[in-house]
């Protein structure tokens, strides 16, 4: 499980703005700001695929979930 500190390192890592990161997740950008502040918490299904980003090591992202 990622900390916000550590969703705000990943989409940083990967130069990726919180729209974009929105756009990969399929959330509001607002949900990327609050789990980068801790106010909401990702779904299950959205922290495995944060901690397959983070795995990946990708830089600006041609991931993709299945």
């Amino acid at each position: 499980m990622l900390t916000p500190e550590e969703i705000r390192t990943l989409r940083e890592h990967t130069e990726m703005t919180q729209i974009q990161m929105a756009q990969l997740f399929r959330v509001r950008p607002a949900d990327v700001i609050a789990w980068e502040n801790g106010t909401l918490a990702p779904d299950a299904e959205q922290m495995t695929n944060l901690e397959r980003l983070q795995a990946s090591r990708a830089k600006k992202t041609r991931f993709k979930f299945n």
